[in-house]
Parts: C-alpha cells; sequence; structure tokens
C-alpha cells in the first residue's frame, strides 16, 4: 500500500468532515525501520540521521549513515566509530556501535513527557577533509493522548479521501478521542496485529494536526488502514489490533510530511529536495525523534 496517498485527515461521523496533512520519524518515528532516503543536492555529501527517544521502556537507536546525490535510491554508506550520547539534563546515556552505522543505547531507558533530550555526535568526517565534525539535536517529549477507544470497520471497496480509486478491502481503525482546545496538538498513528507492527516503516504512518478539529470529540475518525491485500495486514477472527498513537511535536510533523511528499516525487515547482526539515545540526539531514506513546487495543470481532 502506498501510504502517501492517504495523506488526507479521517472523517468524524455525523458528516464531520475532517482534511488530514507521519516522527519513527522514524522515521525510525518510533518503532519504525524504514530507512530515512531524502534527496540532497548535487555533489553533497551529508551525515544521514534516524534518531528516536520514545516513552518505552528499552534501547533506543541512532542510525547513521553518508548521504548525497549517487545514493539516492542506492545502499548508502554507513559511519561508523562514532561517539553518540543522548541527556535529559540529569542523565547520560552512551550509545555503542552494534553493526555497522546502527548504534543502541548501553543501557535500557524510557524517555519522560515534559523532558528535552540532546542528541550528540562527534568523531565524525563525512566531507572526508580530515576535520573531525560534531552534530547536535533536541526535542522535547510531549505528554501522551488520552484515547477512548478503537473500532473496526471494514470496507469492501476502500477509496481514501484524494484518491480516485478504490484500493479493495480495508479494515479501517477508527479512533474515539477528545483533542486539547488548548494546545496545538500533532499525531502519528501506527498499527500492529497480534503485538507485531505491520506500519513499520515512516511511508506507512498516518500524521495529522488538530487545525480542523481543536478541540473537538473524535466520533470514529478513521486513522488506520489495514489492507486485506497484503499478507501482514490480513485480518482474521478474534484477531487483537492495537493502534500506536504518538504525540509528536509540529517539527517532526513537517519532517514526515515532507519526505514524503518527496517519496511521491517532485515537480517543477517543488523546492530544492536539500530543504526537508531537520532539526539536526551542521547541515545534517534526517531528525532526532522524541514522542510517548499511547496503545490501545481491540479484537476483532464479527458476531
Amino acid at each position: 500500500m502506498n501510504i502517501l496517498k492517504h495523506l488526507s485527515l479521517p472523517s468524524f461521523t455525523n458528516k464531520q468532515i475532517i482534511p488530514i496533512c507521519l516522527l519513527i520519524f522514524v522515521i525510525t518515528i518510533c518503532s519504525c525501520t524504514e530507512d530515512i532516503n531524502v534527496k540532497v543536492d548535487k555533489g553533497d555529501t551529508r551525515l544521514s540521521v534516524e534518531a528516536s527517544v520514545t516513552s518505552d521502556f528499552k534501547n533506543h537507536t541512532v542510525i547513521l549513515k553518508e548521504s548525497s546525490d549517487v545514493f539516492f535510491n542506492q545502499k548508502a554508506v554507513l559511519v561508523q566509530n562514532a561517539i553518540v550520547t543522548v541527556t535529559d539534563g540529569s542523565n547520560t546515556y552512551n550509545y555503542i556501535e552494534t553493526s555497522a552505522g546502527h548504534y543502541e543505547s548501553e543501557n535500557k531507558f524510557a524517555g519522560e513527557p515534559g523532558k528535552t533530550y540532546s542528541l550528540s555526535i562527534t568523531n565524525v568526517d563525512v566531507n572526508d577533509d580530515g576535520n573531525m565534525e560534531e552534530y547536535s539535536a533536541s526535542s522535547t517529549m510531549k505528554y501522551p493522548y488520552t484515547v477512548e477507544k478503537i473500532e473496526l470497520h471494514f470496507d469492501p471497496d476502500y477509496e481514501p479521501e484524494g484518491d480516485d480509486e478504490d484500493e479493495g478491502a480495508f479494515w479501517l481503525v477508527s479512533l474515539y478521542m477528545q483533542d486539547d482546545i488548548k494546545t496545538k496538538d500533532f499525531y502519528a498513528y501506527a498499527c500492529s496485529i497480534n503485538d507485531v507492527l505491520v506500519h513499520d516503516t515512516i511511508t506507512e504512518i498516518i500524521v495529522q494536526e488538530d487545525t480542523y478539529f481543536n478541540g473537538e470529540l473524535t466520533k470514529g475518525a478513521d486513522v488506520g488502514e489495514l489492507s486485506q491485500a497484503k499478507p501482514d495486514e490480513i485480518l482474521e477472527e478474534n484477531d487483537k489490533v492495537t493502534l500506536e498513537t504518538y504525540a509528536i511535536t509540529e517539527e517532526y510533523y513537517d519532517f514526515v510530511s515532507q519526505l514524503k511528499q518527496q517519496d511521491e516525487g517532485q515537480d517543477m515547482f517543488s523546492g530544492p529536495p536539500g530543504n526537508i526539515a531537520s532539526n539536526v545540526s551542521n547541515g545534517a539531514i534526517g531528525f532526532f525523534a522524541v514522542y510517548s506513546i499511547t496503545r490501545t487495543s481491540t479484537l476483532l470481532t464479527t458476531d
């Protein structure tokens, strides 16, 4: 399924229509595992950063690569022997290189809402000029959203909003929750089936902002799409479906949205490909995503 066609807000019941505009990123937003592949200006070689800290208690990851026009749609060079740390101002977490270019926090930890996390990357010479470079990024973890419940409904001829053709049979995940009128909120969604994350790439998550439903009670907004043509998304009786709701920052929302637009294909009016939003310093591309996760589950019962 090309989730890039699904950048539209799900619709509410009672004929309320909500247009939509994810991190794992990710990115490795999060639990996502897809490589970030950002087009950069011709001739440039820049550091590509895939990093995240979430509210899950686990070993968090950072992936470092070289990115240039010659690497786009090809396997990029992994950046080894970097010194990577994350700090929350009180605690510092050292990362170790578990495989080429892949770094993991030496100890498990859970990000805490309200805290600002800062990423530091040193001992890197991407441009091969003999001078070691330093990169940094920081982001504050938002408090998790409260979800009332989720429900499943079947659409045999699902036609995503903004798409002229139906994409076949889908199970849709509908969200019930109250948006906070006092804050400007940004959301990302991914689905698991029987505790296995099936939306595990950045292009499969759905991102949205609350511009058109600020302070509203969602009454079955469709925020998850499970294609019955994809083997890993097929649902059977009594399967458990879990919606992961990410409380993301506006900056991460912009990053994911722009990455999706790039993947759709740029036209003659597009800006320079290297202009995709990043919160990493020193001209790096990619993102350091920090977000909390709310998980809500339901069982598929057809009785």
